[in-house]
């Protein structure tokens, strides 16, 4: 059995997820509920449950501030969150897992079965990361889910990255490639407003790793490690004008 908590300040919002993990009677045992951030650490450990879906935006203490009342994390988290950009870039960023409100059975599933294969992490690094985040500090590291686990690397040193399918091939300047399992969309959101540019459909580059723009229809990118990407036609207007001209 899956023993499971729900932390939600909001009474009718504990009382929905409740009736919807009624479907996995046979495999979640539902250990405890509060709607008290200030009581659930002391609820966390005497239940000790096995998968905590917590709410983020709470009085008195929000989630993050909650996970972080804890040297080690014996549990893994799913939050739950009205939509807030500041809320979801953060998440994002440091590859926790969460739901939007309402919560869609699909996703809900999902999650579940994300849990089950062991694919869900909840570490006190990506909490403090996220905290970081929520705060509106300027963020220079990304937290990656990639296919052999969690791997923290700065932004800066990324070079491009590229599509391919579901999956993002991420190009450092130092050579090393990884995969990472998520789209292009995601890591276009969750870079905005930092100086990665989405070049092309299948690219998002890093734009201090230029070396060198060809004219063109769109023109092309050639990267400091000779890589050549070329710029969609509608986005050469944009990237040019991020330069200064000499």
């Amino acid at each position: 059995m899956i023993k499971v908590m729900i932390i939600d300040d909001e009474k009718h919002c504990i009382t929905t997820l409740q009736h919807l993990l009624k479907d996995y009677a046979d495999e979640i045992e539902i250990v405890a509920v509060t709607q008290q951030s200030s009581q659930a650490k002391a609820l966390i450990e005497e239940h000790q449950p096995n998968l905590v879906f917590l709410d983020i935006e709470m009085p008195i203490m929000n989630g993050l501030e909650l996970l972080e009342q804890f040297t080690s994390l014996p549990f893994e988290t799913i939050f739950t969150t009205a939509y807030d950009q500041y809320a979801i870039k953060a998440l994002r960023l440091s590859a926790l897992d969460y739901l939007l409100k309402p919560i869609d059975k699909v996703e809900l599933k999902n999650a579940i079965e994300k849990y089950k294969a062991q694919e869900l992490v909840t570490t006190t690094e990506q909490v403090q990361q996220a905290k970081k985040c929520t705060q509106h500090k300027i963020m220079d590291t990304l937290a990656l889910s990639t296919i052999e686990g969690l791997l923290f690397i700065k932004m800066k040193d990324i070079m491009y990255l590229e599509a391919t399918s579901s999956y993002t091939n991420i190009f450092m300047n130092n050579g090393t490639k990884y995969l990472a399992s998520k789209t292009l969309a995601i890591f276009e959101e969750v870079m905005d407003g930092t100086m990665f540019f989405r070049a092309h459909k299948s690219y998002i580059i890093n734009l201090k790793s230029i070396k060198q723009y060809i004219r063109g229809e769109g023109g092309e990118i050639i990267m400091e490690n000779s890589t050549r990407i070329s710029l969609s036609r509608n986005k050469k207007q944009q990237f040019l004008e991020m330069f200064m001209k000499v």
